[in-house]
């Protein structure tokens, strides 16, 4: 009995060991995971605290004080009044710009991506190889490869300074067509459109009816990334657009940048610069809580695919 206990026991204690040592090394691992996402959010949201502290600054003290140590309130304030009066209030004009050609252009060219998406995963017709052999071609290309050939077509066509220059061009996406072509294949049986045909509805039926709800987080998802890369898009406005109603955000903030100078200082308006790029932030921040339940949704339902 004894010699039992005896060959039992140094296993038990290893056991015991290994458990001891298995527990000590999750705990580093996740100490570890720990510190390297607050040092990501830390990187991520030091600029934007800067951002909102700059705005509460002058000029002076913007590069005479530590750059976390906020100034007066009332030079937020200040710099706002001064924001909206410069030239005629001309920020707000370019603000309403970007929220049309961002909402115009996100709404459509993922419209337009899910139909390509659908067609290529769902359908068998001629040429359906090359098609995609082609969406993969444009998707592998440098942007700027595409810039002389875009611009030629909008010259042609007398898009010039124009709000079609901006909305046309982002509208054929040859990322959005690959995503929503993975994200269909994996998301929607092919059973539930022959069901629908049995059923006598049409392809469009299908489509809006069956397809679109099931689809629904992929299109949102899409259309919170179009969204965002229409936000930030500064070269292609800059390239088409010539009269400074018509400029996005972004392009606006740079002129400004470039062009004006204060009375007092001899440099741009910093602080006044920096507020309008808060502002111009708050749309990503406020869109994608609103989205993200779709978010969320799609990416269980890739996972339950998976």
């Amino acid at each position: 009995m004894s010699s039992n206990k005896n060959r039992l026991g140094p296993t038990a204690l290893q056991r015991m060991h290994h458990t001891s040592a298995y527990a000590t090394r999750q705990t580093i691992f996740s100490t570890v995971i720990l510190v390297v996402m607050i040092l990501l959010a830390a990187y991520f949201l030091l600029p934007l605290l800067w951002l909102l502290v700059s705005t509460t600054k002058t000029t002076d003290v913007l590069f005479n004080s530590p750059m976390l140590l906020p100034s007066k309130p009332g030079n937020f304030v200040t710099n706002l009044k001064q924001l909206t009066n410069t030239n005629g209030g001309m920020y707000w004009r370019w603000y309403l710009n970007s929220i049309g050609y961002s909402t115009v252009t996100a709404t459509l060219a993922t419209f337009i991506s899910a139909l390509a998406g659908y067609a290529l995963t769902k359908y068998e017709f001629r040429f359906r190889k090359t098609a995609w052999f082609l969406v993969l071609i444009a998707l592998l290309l440098p942007g700027a490869t595409l810039t002389i050939p875009v611009f030629l077509l909008l010259k042609s066509f007398g898009l010039m300074n124009t709000y079609f220059a901006v909305i046309l061009p982002m509208l054929a996406s040859p990322f959005g067509v690959y995503f929503m072509n993975v994200y269909i294949g994996q998301s929607m049986p092919n059973e539930l459109i022959d069901s629908g045909r049995m059923d006598g509805a049409s392809d469009y039926q299908i489509f809006g009816r069956i397809a679109l709800p099931i689809i629904r987080p992929g299109f949102v998802t899409l259309f919170l990334i179009t969204f965002i890369f229409s936000w930030n898009n500064f070269f292609l406005p800059l390239l088409v657009l010539s009269s400074a109603k018509l400029f996005p955000v972004t392009l606006g903030l740079d002129v400004w940048v470039s062009t004006l100078t204060s009375p007092s200082t001899g440099v741009p308006p910093y602080p006044m610069i920096l507020i309008g790029s808060l502002l111009s932030v708050l749309p990503m921040i406020v869109l994608f809580p609103f989205l993200r339940k779709y978010i969320a949704a799609g990416i269980a339902t890739g996972g339950v695919k998976a």
